[in-house]
């Protein structure tokens, strides 16, 4: 169960507090926290349940407002306030308006109920919350990273979990970028906020530097369909300035498959890293990189590439650029001198003297071929092998 503004009078010893406005609110509650600045933006991640006593603060109505704005603007999962007491009398009519008009989750407590047992109470319930989730985790990590099929033993766990074996699902890998990283706290809410969203009971799965996130999907999802869903999510994670690169497996018949396809979703994702442009890469698209994106060895790749590209590899002048940027054109034309060069706009004679510049470079006949697929290969496979070559 996912706690919720609505369900804290709903928690034994708490019935004196009423929830006022926001009961179809959906932000899960992440931790309480007592409000002791005038501003909250600075303090909140996502997820907080936010105390306001007005002991060391007393607040007008447009300022209360202004709380709220900013609660909201953070994902906080409600504010609580104090009243019955010297600081705060009651709570004004037009805050409790303005809360209702927003959607968000106003709740009243007596003063007189001590904070510490309120607290004490409320993080005992998202304790026995995070159990059951972890749970989940743990059975849902053991199945991601195991190639082998699931044992009768790990069925029956499935099945005390309350897991449907034969679920059709799909999983991607979520990877921040560098700068997103040190939010860990706010990707985590955020994440679980979102599955919550498209009804997934699956925790996300810590791998490396991002998550692998499971999708339960309908028997008859397209693949339209199930890209609709992750870009739900980019819109979602846009709204909080979070920035990702995600690889999307194929869809599989159930989790006995979800090993292979964490891997698919895994390599997407390197995919999905190299292509800046193109924060989500499915791996479907990937077309003859999949083969490459299955080789483990990446000393193989990246001595493939050397091979073929000779200095042309890793190599980032201007002058190599503009080669391999010929040389892509030039294939992407299957081979047509006169379309490449009408979409590079250049003259025929400075296309042929750049091919040939490539072929004493690199030692390729492009009439030959054998030699001009293998170039080909090597001028795809180049990005993945220096990434791999950096990590």
């Amino acid at each position: 169960m996912t706690l919720r503004a609505r369900d804290i009078p709903l928690i034994a010893g708490l019935g004196s507090i009423k929830l006022l406005t926001g009961e179809q609110s959906q932000q899960a509650i992440r931790w309480p926290y007592l409000a002791e600045n005038r501003e909250l933006a600075p303090w909140l991640v996502g997820g907080e349940l936010v105390f306001v006593t007005g002991i060391n603060l007393q607040r007008s109505e447009a300022e209360y407002c202004q709380l709220i704005d900013e609660a909201m603007e953070k994902s906080a999962a409600g504010i609580v306030i104090l009243t019955d007491s010297e600081f705060i009398e009651s709570i004004p009519a037009s805050v409790l308006d303005y809360a209702k008009a927003k959607g968000f989750a106003i709740l009243e407590q007596p003063y007189s109920l001590p904070m510490v047992r309120v607290t004490e109470l409320i993080c005992n319930a998202l304790i026995q919350d995070n159990l059951s989730s972890h749970s989940l985790q743990h059975f849902a990590s053991e199945v991601v990273n195991s190639p082998s099929s699931l044992s009768a033993l790990s069925q029956q766990r499935a099945r005390d979990l309350g897991i449907e074996l034969d679920q059709p699902m799909a999983i991607a890998l979520i990877q921040p970028e560098q700068h997103s990283e040190s939010k860990l706290s706010a990707w985590l809410f955020q994440l679980k906020q979102w599955l919550q969203a498209v009804h997934s009971p699956y925790p996300p799965l810590e791998y490396h530097h991002g998550w692998y996130l499971l999708l339960p999907l309908a028997e008859h999802d397209s693949i339209e369909q199930q890209r609709s869903h992750w870009q739900g999510l980019r819109q979602h994670l846009k709204l909080q300035q979070l920035s990702f690169h995600l690889g999307i497996s194929a869809n599989l018949s159930g989790w006995v498959q979800l090993g292979q396809a964490a891997q698919q979703a895994k390599q997407a994702a390197e995919f999905a890293q190299l292509q800046q442009h193109n924060a989500i890469v499915h791996y479907l698209d990937l077309g003859i990189s999949r083969v490459f994106a299955a080789v483990e060895d990446s000393q193989l790749l990246v001595d493939f590439c050397r091979l073929r590209l000779g200095p042309l590899f890793a190599n980032q002048q201007s002058d190599i650029n503009q080669l391999k940027h010929t040389l892509r054109c030039y294939f992407d034309n299957l081979g047509s001198l006169r379309q490449t060069a009408q979409e590079l706009n250049i003259h025929r004679n400075t296309l042929h003297n750049r091919l040939s510049k490539v072929q004493a470079l690199t030692g390729c006949q492009l009439n030959h071929a054998q030699q001009r697929l293998e170039l080909h290969n090597a001028l795809l496979m180049e990005p993945l092998a220096i990434q791999r070559q950096r990590s």
